[in-house]
């Protein structure tokens, strides 16, 4: 018996667990007969549909949730993600994915899942993670929101500490000492893009501020604009993210003293189309 609509992130897969169990059912079911049912012309909608060669409309998502059979809140829950699914922006996926939350908050929901979009929906709670253990704050929050750069209220630290506690991110002695978990946060691939780029857009901008916030002695801007072709584009991607994890992510697990909280950004992205068949050949740089 396959899933209920609630607990997909991705409403083709959905579609295709559904017209798999109905082919299992009934032999005789086919894509046809789905069209007819929703009423389209053409016979092999849904399957262009579930291979992601057709998006759905409004009006298409109203003919499916009748041919599906859903009820009001799943057909609320499958329009919705019909949409998260298929914007394009940033701010659109925010939205939709906060109204399929709403309904993933049921009874038996993933707990885990709705925590990683909480911890990465604000800038700072990875930041309270570090300063939680490194700052003997003794549960005064207006101080260790006061540690943080750009300030953050005592409530939102508070809130802060309590979602690492319920995410068992750290621990309490329950007498203001905290000390960090080795958990870590595994979702569905759907939510965690999203919630991972509202987290890098938001250090992003704190990286932009922190050129007029700090002087030249406490941060560090560099930057380089090249040419080169694809092969050494990707290369240098896997460069940087090795750079990150193999070297200074090390570094800092090996250092006993905690004296301030740093974020580390490293960003490669294209200034320019891919030149394609208009690249001019070998480079010579004397010419």
């Amino acid at each position: 018996m396959m899933k209920p609509v609630f607990e997909y992130m991705n409403y083709r897969d959905f579609l295709r667990d559904y017209y798999a169990e109905k082919k299992e059912q009934h032999s005789f079911y086919s894509y046809r007969l789905f069209s007819q049912k929703a009423g389209f012309k053409s016979p092999n909608f849904l399957k262009l549909v579930v291979e992601g060669q057709r998006n759905l409309s409004k009006e298409s998502v109203f003919k499916f949730c009748r041919a599906l059979g859903l009820k009001k809140k799943e057909s609320d829950y499958f329009e919705n993600l019909v949409f998260f699914n298929q914007s394009k922006s940033l701010e659109e996926k925010n939205a939709y994915l906060t109204r399929l939350m709403r309904h993933r908050a049921r009874p038996g929901a993933k707990k885990i899942e709705k925590g990683e979009f909480a911890y990465y929906s604000e800038w700072y709670h990875p930041v309270v993670r570090e300063l939680a253990v490194a700052l003997d704050f003794k549960d005064d929050f207006r101080k260790l929101g006061q540690a943080v750069v750009p300030a953050i209220s005592a409530a939102d630290a508070e809130k802060s500490v309590r979602l690492l506690l319920d995410l068992g991110f750290v621990k309490t002695d329950g007498q203001g000492a905290y000390w960090k978990t080795s958990a870590s946060l595994t979702t569905g691939a759907m939510v965690r893009s999203v919630a991972i780029a509202n987290y890098h857009k938001a250090m992003l901008q704190l990286a932009s501020d922190s050129i007029e916030r700090f002087g030249s002695g406490e941060r560090d801007v560099e930057s380089l604009t090249v040419s080169v072709s694809e092969e050494t584009y990707r290369l240098m991607m896997k460069k940087a993210q090795d750079f990150l994890v193999k070297e200074l992510l090390p570094m800092a697990e090996a250092d006993k003293k905690s004296e301030r909280v740093a974020q580390i950004n490293v960003q490669i992205f294209p200034l320019s189309q891919r030149l394609g068949a208009d690249a001019k050949g070998d480079r010579d740089d004397n010419a």
